[in-house]
């Protein structure tokens, strides 16, 4: 399957760090299935509660097609999509979406027993396959996730100074050797089932998602093979990126525990009086903090009429984003 993005590449570019696609990966039990996914697979599986297998049994139905309607356009909730988010959107796809990706299977040999009970059942086993989600992430997933987190938007934060600095078609480049022709912004990946291309007139104007996915090895993955799916590639982020160990808070570790309480205080707009009386310290103190804040272009400051406002800058909520607080 080769994807052209036109010659002028994506219109936007956006990041997305998904739980639910970690799951998928992290499930695959097959040879072709990425190293790292396979050792999380063999650390958690004796964890796998008995109500997880209808999802199990789907993902491990067809070692080289998932269904669509379990990876969705994710709804513009920040970077950082919770599976709660997730699951909202699985659980409200139509019977139609359904069966028209379900359908597949018969093209690619047998109908496994796990799909056809989804097709011959209704609404009720898709709910059960919600739950098995839900199930399987809180045994295998949700306490290693917030560590996971850090390490992703890491990453992300990296890309997005690429992008600031010198161009998207450098930061493609480095996501992967797919991306490696800016010229035209081309790429080929492996896809058991056809994939719908762009009309050409659409071509520079689609938006491309990427999502880093630690459970991959060098490699890059795709996710539409259907027509409604903007196209959704997941990366393996970059090694050098290292996130600060379970319980520390980087934030604090780089700039100081007053500047991070005090950079996550403004959040949308502080002056400088809100700022003292939220972290409960002096005006000259909370003046301090920003002005060093400020220098370090982590944050800006605007006079309103009277108001003097402090905001985050882009590279303040990067930050942010990288570090959140120990124990969130």
């Amino acid at each position: 399957m080769t994807l052209e993005l036109g010659v002028q590449g994506p219109a936007k570019v956006e990041f997305a760090v998904s739980p639910m696609q970690h799951l998928l990966i992290g499930l695959n039990q097959h040879s072709r299935t990425p190293l790292p996914g396979r050792r999380w697979w063999h650390a958690v599986r004796s964890r796998v509660p008995a109500r997880a297998l209808p999802l199990v049994n789907l993902v491990t139905a067809n070692p080289y097609y998932l269904p669509d309607f379990l990876t969705p356009p994710m709804p513009q909730v920040g970077r950082d999509i919770r599976l709660a988010d997730e699951l909202d959107v699985i659980s409200s796809i139509g019977t139609e979406r359904i069966h028209d990706e379900l359908g597949l299977y018969a093209e690619l040999g047998p109908v496994p027993r796990p799909v056809a009970e989804l097709l011959d059942g209704g609404t009720r086993p898709l709910q059960r396959l919600v739950l098995a989600v839900h199930a399987v992430y809180r045994a295998c997933l949700a306490d290693d996730w917030p560590d996971m987190v850090k390490r992703l938007n890491a990453d992300i934060t990296m890309r997005q100074r690429v992008v600031a600095d010198r161009g998207t078609s450098r930061m493609l480049a480095g996501v992967g050797r797919e991306f490696s022709n800016p010229a035209r912004f081309e790429t080929t990946i492996a896809a058991a089932v056809p994939v719908p291309q762009r009309p050409e007139d659409e071509a520079d104007g689609v938006k491309l998602v990427l999502a880093p996915n630690l459970f991959l090895d060098g490699r890059i993955s795709c996710s539409f093979t259907s027509p409604w799916q903007q196209p959704l590639f997941l990366y393996t982020p970059s090694r050098t990126i290292i996130a600060p160990p379970a319980g520390i808070d980087g934030l604090i570790a780089l700039i100081g525990k007053g500047k991070a309480a005090a950079l996550r205080a403004i959040g949308d707009g502080r002056t400088t009086t809100e700022l003292a009386a939220r972290l409960q310290i002096s005006a000259p103190a909370a003046s301090q903090h920003t002005a060093t804040l400020r220098a370090a272009g982590l944050i800006t400051t605007t006079r309103h009429g009277q108001r003097v406002l402090h905001t985050v800058t882009a590279l303040g909520t990067g930050l942010l984003e990288a570090n959140p607080r120990a124990g969130q």
